[in-house]
This record gives C-alpha cells, structure tokens and sequence, in this order.
C-alpha cells in the first residue's frame, strides 16, 4: 500500500524541532495503525513538497486493483512509474493558508486542479485530507453552487483543542473499528485549529444535499461538516488526528504571534486547550480518539470500507 503525503505547510518550530514534518507525523501514525489493525500489507509512503511545486506524477499513480508494475508488461511503457510502487492513495495535510487563497499562493490552484485530474481519471486512487486537505478537497471536488470554503469567524465556528464529533450513522456503517465492543462509536475527539470551515451555500437549508454516493462524517456543535466521505475514493476530516495537546497549544500561540490575534482572543483559545487536558482520564494524555481515527484512514486506504 503506497500512500503519497502531500506537505502543504510546515509545522510552527517548536513541533518541526520535536516531530519533524506533517508527513512524517502522519507516516508514523498510519505505521502504528496498520499494526493495531493487523493489516497484512506493508505500508509505504512518498513525501512530496508541493508548496515547493512538487506533486505525484499522474504516470506513478494506480491505473488498476491489481499491481500493474509496467516493467512486467510484455509491452515496454513509454511513460513509464518513475516510483517502484503505484500510489494507491494521497494524503494532504493541514496547512495555514486558506484554501480561497488564491491569489497569495498560487500553488494552491495548481493543486486543486491535480486534486480534479485525479479525481475525474484515476477512480482506483483515494484521496484524504486533513484540516485544509479537508477543505481544498471540497473546494475541488464539491459543486461550488451548494459548498464553499470561508472564514468561519463571523458564525462563532472557529474551534480550538478537543472537540467531540458526532459521527453520521451511514459513515458509522462503512467501518469495522467504530462498530467493535457492541455499540457503535458514534463520537469522536479530536484536536481542533481551524478558523475555516465547509459550508453549504444556502446556509439556511435544513438539510446538506451532498453529490451522489457522498456523505458528512459527522458534525461538533459549531463546525456542521466536520468531514466528507466518499466510500472507496475520498475521505476527510477538519480535526487533526496528527495533533496532540502540545502541539495544538505550540501551533496556537504561533499563529497568535503570527497573524496578531487580539489576547483575549488567544486566552479563550488557550482555555479551551487547557479544558480538554483536564478532562483527560488517568493514563490518557489527551483522552481523544486520534488512534481511532488513524485506525480508520488506513482501513479507507485498504479497502476496507466495503
């Protein structure tokens, strides 16, 4: 199983110096999760910079379900996996920037025009992405008539530390690990940092009318798409299963620093950080669901979601 971890963004210092990059934080958490669920298949990763204009060449990318390695072919490829492994799926991270930030990061059109090209022509690849994966996803893939991706802020929707998601029934379905020990698990906690949000355009509808096939993750009190399914071809969520609480905190007061937010705004945000510590459990240091939802993301990456 080769995933493609796309860095759009480099982690505040002090997590870069303790954890090294997003892909790298995603790589050993994808590792550890294919080990609990005893996925037989070695996991295998590429790390692409494509702020630096670095993306999977279409010519590495899954054609079939069965390897099509072309140096087996009888006939020689004349465009041929510059990878040893077809990418079975891409992974985006989260990223400062916001995803309708065109004009000041060119490279974010670049990439929702790929995210478009492997969508339309290469059914056996996935896509996931996390916090601004989550959100460039969208903006590419969703009909910009009934989704968009804006500021959050003026509805109260940004979110900050651990926040529960009530996951929807249907996504509930499509996974083993969250119907295990009897009842299904039908929330998950999860770090938040985000000002941005996926929203219907016509805000006062009652009801979300995805495309075809697609489906909402689930929901938090302020944030109504928490995340976006698609059996067997995308899957995302706003939170940060890669967070813990340090690295929300350390991310947090950076982008304080940053982009100037008013101190209060920046206690408030601290507060919530601190809340979801306290309510952690003996022996658990962020008491949230990212193990689950890791878990998850690597049975999306197999297959296993039939």
């Amino acid at each position: 199983m080769h995933i493609a971890l796309l860095d759009v963004d480099i982690p505040v210092l002090a997590v870069y110096h303790q954890r090294g990059l997003y892909s790298s934080q995603f790589r050993r958490l994808l590792e550890n999760a294919a080990t609990r669920v005893n996925h037989t298949t070695k996991l295998h990763t590429t790390t692409f910079d494509v702020v630096g204009g670095s993306l999977p060449p279409l010519t590495s990318l899954r054609t079939s379900r069965h390897d099509r390695d072309q140096k087996n072919n009888a006939t020689p490829n004349p465009n041929p996996n510059p990878l040893a492994l077809p990418i079975d799926g891409i992974l985006i991270t989260g990223a400062g920037a916001g995803a309708y930030e065109t004009f000041n990061h060119p490279w974010i059109v670049t990439l929702q025009t790929y995210l478009q090209t492997v969508y339309a022509n290469y059914p056996h690849v996935k896509l996931f992405g996390s916090c601004f994966g989550h959100q460039i996803i969208a903006q590419a893939l969703l009909p910009p008539a009934s989704f968009k991706v804006e500021s959050a802020k003026p509805h109260h929707g940004d979110e900050m530390g651990l926040v529960p998601v009530t996951l929807t029934k249907g996504f509930v379905e499509r996974f083993s690990v969250l119907r295990e020990g009897g009842a299904p698990a039908r929330r998950m906690r999860l770090q938040m940092v985000h000002g941005d949000w996926v929203t219907a355009v016509e805000e006062e509808k009652e009801t979300m009318e995805f495309p075809r096939g697609w489906m909402n993750v689930g929901s938090s009190d302020a944030c109504p798409i928490q995340g976006l399914y698609c059996p067997q071809r995308v899957l995302t969520y706003q939170g940060h299963f890669e967070f813990d609480v340090w690295v929300t905190r350390e991310t947090v007061v950076e982008f304080a620093r940053r982009y100037g937010w008013e101190e209060a705004v920046v206690e408030r945000y601290l507060q919530a950080i601190q809340q979801g510590r306290e309510k952690c459990q003996d022996g658990d240091d962020d008491n949230d669901e990212s193990r689950l939802a890791a878990e998850v993301l690597v049975m999306f990456f197999a297959g296993e979601d039939e």
